[in-house]
């Protein structure tokens, strides 16, 4: 979606690299962008005729088995993490696609698979080693520029470039999980079933669903049933593995999916899984997100409405289940707003032919428009666009404004979800 040409990439491999970067851009005038592992979908990666800041090379995982303790270069992927974190049986909670970046991800609140078992990727964030636009490098976290501790989890990357991250780590190495898909027109038994599951649902459990044709990369679905408009569901489970076999299987049961699997999966694999679907390059995107507090049955019927209307095998509708341990962190403690909802409606749109790009827009835009209604407001910077200024923080805007103005009060750091300084 986005070619750009650069004037200067910096390719900086320590903080004092990027120190040094930052300064001759400001010198020179040039827009900023930090580039981490170049997922951004409005393209906020790259810049016309400006600098880039490229954290590739920060990309080290140091992994202290005992303490449970992670460091992290701001360039790295998720897939760094959870291989160095793997080999001693640990995880970071993070997202779900591992060519992503640690930064971005981290830095907007940090959705994944496990935020119901762990919290959100910045609930395990102990400090932060921060650039800031007057060339200081400082350490952020409790006791250290709390405030700025407080922005950088869920204000995104308004306030400097983080180039490590220190995380708390868990233990886990396999997830049970249940794959199904139903036609569309068993949508609504799904979802009603999804809501009533997650009404009080252990922490360990989540539920997403996909409104989607049904996909040829799926093994497990007859061939019949690819291209179907239908629902599809990944059910897991991050706790006690036989408890979890029990509990999907039952669900399974419920379901009654006209295809299905249930298997024991490694957490390194359900990771990757769609890697090469959504190799670097070769999509067009285009995304909105919102959340909502129950999937009623006004907006299941916009969810199947506009799922009988996907056009790309790739397109989709999004809802997953929020909740659990991201629900016990007090709402003033981080800048992420959105800790009281209980669903994430995503609509990414995504698609591999240029001449698509029209209807998958306008798709994505009308459907949005027609969950809007039965939304609670807000959105979540990672799933977002360039077209709405400052909607992703909510309740928190005001603060982070502040915690703005104070860190880079001559908005240096612009390229990304932007908050204007106090």
């Amino acid at each position: 979606m986005h070619d750009r040409s650069p004037a200067l990439i910096a390719r900086c491999g320590s903080s004092q690299d990027v120190a040094a970067a930052i300064a001759h851009g400001i010198e020179h005038d040039l827009r900023i962008a930090v580039r981490g592992g170049g997922h951004s979908l409005p393209g906020h990666s790259a810049v016309d005729g400006g600098l880039v800041v490229d954290l590739r090379p920060l990309n080290h995982v140091v992994v202290d088995p005992v303490a449970k303790r992670v460091r992290v270069g701001g360039g790295a992927l998720l897939g760094d993490v959870d291989r160095g974190a793997q080999a001693h049986g640990l995880v970071v909670p993070a997202g779900v696609v591992s060519h992503t970046g640690v930064g971005g991800l981290t830095l907007g609140g940090g959705v994944g698979r496990l935020m119901r078992r762990f919290g959100l990727t910045i609930d395990s964030l102990l400090s932060a080693e921060v650039v800031l636009a007057d060339g200081r490098i400082v350490r952020a976290g409790a006791g250290e520029h709390p405030d700025l501790f407080w922005g950088l989890r869920g204000g995104g990357g308004n306030f400097g470039v983080v180039t490590e991250f220190e995380f708390r780590a868990h233990e886990l190495t396999v997830l049970p999980i249940l794959a199904t898909f139903h036609p569309l027109e068993r949508a609504h038994d799904v979802l009603r079933l999804g809501e009533a599951t997650m009404t009080d649902a252990p922490d360990e459990l989540l539920w997403t669903s996909f409104l989607r044709k049904g996909p040829a990369e799926a093994p497990w679905l007859p061939r019949e049933l690819v291209g179907v408009p239908g629902v599809m569901s990944l059910i897991e489970w991050s706790g006690d593995i036989a408890e979890g076999r029990e509990r999907l299987a039952r669900l399974e049961r419920e379901l009654e999916p006209a295809a299905g699997s249930l298997d024991d999966v490694p957490y390194l694999a359900i990771q990757q899984i769609t890697d090469e679907l959504l190799a670097p390059g070769t999509l067009r995107a285009f995304v909105k997100a919102g959340f909502t507090g129950t999937l009623t049955e006004g907006l299941m019927d916009v969810l199947v409405e506009q799922g009988a209307k996907v056009g790309s095998r790739l397109s989709v509708i999004e809802v997953l289940a929020m909740g659990g341990a991201i629900r016990r962190v007090p709402d003033a403690a981080t800048a992420f707003p959105h800790r009281g909802a209980r669903w994430l409606i995503n609509v990414p749109g995504q698609w591999e032919d240029a001449a698509r790009s029209d209807d998958e827009i306008a798709w994505v835009r009308e459907t949005f428009a027609a969950l809007e209604p039965h939304l609670t407001g807000g959105a979540y910077s990672n799933f977002m666009e360039d077209d709405e200024p400052e909607v992703a923080y909510g309740t928190t805007l005001q603060r982070l404004r502040q915690v703005k103005a104070l860190y880079d009060p001559e908005n240096v750091f612009r390229l990304n979800q932007n908050i204007l300084p106090a």
